[in-house]
């Protein structure tokens, strides 16, 4: 008996559509390949291919959509998630990843539209309450991106990464025992992870575990020794701890891989000068100045160093270049006018003097040393003066009761000169410089037969 037309087209649709579907499976299967050998463009071909013959096949957008994101197609990207949302408008899968692709585009509105989507269809989808934390955190909503790690955290307490990301807001919201406590439990679950160890180490230098901090860093410098952040933060750690061999160590370090990071050589710049290997300093001042020539802290600071040579002319010279870059830089002022001190110019230390006072008027040092130059063009009154306003804005300055103790005892007033000279020898003695205290209580006895019990 012989088939009929109806019979037959049946039989040959049913086996075209069998074709096809074997058709379809190869070709997804060889492009999930192509995708684990990371030959995108391979893969996508072939799930072209696929849409070809199913165009409702929401599988293959989302892998496609995947594939495109991992060349950099996140316009192609995007369109595939939506038509794969279009097809399952339930989907959380795909509201999740077109997020993410909305997110390497910035468009961080729309992130977080698609992950709190992505969230409403699935409450426990872990990966969108993270991805949602962290686009909260790029846009400055860092309490509620607080309470999506938490919810991941709450899901799932060994995700590392969450744990890490919490730790840093807590640090950025100065709740610094919590972020300590974050990392901690990260690194405990990923004992890899550089920047983990790096933002611990921030974390200690804030609470001021400078050693705990160091170990850190160098950990994580370890585990990644291009990251010149941590080597720069381990210079600093140094720094705090006055080691500054070391510290010179991380710096040099530093500019081995960034030969062009001004901060760094400006930090660099200040070890030398804690090591008194000022000529050191000054060539590293010197290059930030070519790095930066309008900046005038380097001028003052090249003038501090060569003012500790003795170098006094070229000091000022620097100061000069300083302070025609800002005038308002006191500290310029005031240090040129040591300088002119130091070269007995008294009258030019004076206008110097007066210009720091008009910039730091609350500058106890300012006023004592006004007063000293004063005191040196037999000004005595005026000296007087401003030891007075040094120990107002200062009420333990040992040094101004000291210099004003000695005029009065020039002006012939003993009463206030031996109490200004006590009280110098006594702030001195609780200071932790017996020595000089010592040598005041012999000096109060030699001028007015008065015993002087120090400490």
């Amino acid at each position: 008996m012989k088939a009929d037309k109806t019979d037959l087209e049946r039989i040959y649709y049913s086996a075209i559509a069998r074709y096809d579907r074997d058709l379809i499976e190869t070709y997804y299967k060889r492009g999930k390949t192509y995708l684990k050998l990371k030959q995108y463009e391979q893969a996508i071909e072939d799930f072209n291919t696929v849409l070809q013959l199913d165009d409702r096949n929401i599988q293959a957008y989302l892998i496609r959509g995947y594939s495109y994101g991992e060349i950099k197609q996140f316009p192609q990207e995007i369109a595939d998630y939506t038509r794969a949302i279009e097809l399952s408008p339930e989907l959380a899968k795909a509201y999740r990843s077109r997020g993410y692709a909305y997110g390497i585009l910035q468009d961080y509105q729309q992130a977080i539209t698609d992950f709190s989507r992505a969230i409403e269809l699935a409450p426990d989808y872990t990966q969108a309450y993270y991805n949602r934390g962290c686009t909260y955190n790029i846009v400055r909503k860092h309490h509620k991106a607080l309470l999506d790690f938490n919810r991941v955290i709450e899901l799932n307490p060994d995700n590392a990464s969450a744990l890490y990301h919490r730790g840093n807001l807590h640090s950025f919201l100065e709740n610094n025992q919590q972020a300590l406590a974050d990392f901690n439990e990260s690194i405990k679950l990923d004992s890899n992870h550089a920047k983990a160890y790096s933002a611990r180490g921030r974390c200690n230098s804030t609470l001021g575990n400078h050693h705990n901090a160091i170990i850190d860093y160098s950990q994580a410098i370890a585990l990644d020794p291009q990251d010149w952040q941590s080597i720069y933060s381990q210079g600093d750690g140094y720094v705090e701890i006055k080691d500054y061999c070391n510290a010179l160590a991380s710096y040099n370090e530093v500019l081995r891989l960034k030969p062009d990071l001004t901060a760094a050589y400006r930090d660099r710049a200040n070890v030398y000068g804690k090591l008194k290997r000022f000529g050191e300093a000054i060539a590293d001042y010197s290059r930030v100045i070519d790095l930066d020539p309008h900046d005038d802290e380097a001028f003052y600071h090249r003038g501090n160093a060569y003012n500790f040579l003795q170098e006094y002319y070229q000091a000022i010279v620097e100061y000069d270049r300083c302070i025609s870059l800002n005038q308002n830089n006191g500290n310029a002022f005031y240090n040129r006018g040591l300088t002119y001190s130091c070269l007995g110019q008294y009258l030019e230390a004076i206008y110097n003097y007066n210009r720091a006072v008009a910039l730091m008027p609350k500058s106890a040092l300012v006023y004592n040393n006004r007063g000293n130059a004063w005191k040196e063009l037999g000004e005595c009154r005026k000296a007087i003066v401003d030891y007075t306003e040094a120990i107002f804005y200062d009420s333990n300055y040992s040094d101004a009761y000291y210099n004003r103790g000695l005029l009065y005892h020039s002006l012939q007033e003993k009463q206030r000169s031996l109490k200004d000279l006590s009280l110098a020898a006594d702030l001195f003695a609780r200071q932790g410089k017996k020595n000089i205290a010592q040598q005041i209580s012999n000096k109060i006895q030699d001028m007015y037969g008065v015993r002087q019990m120090v400490g």
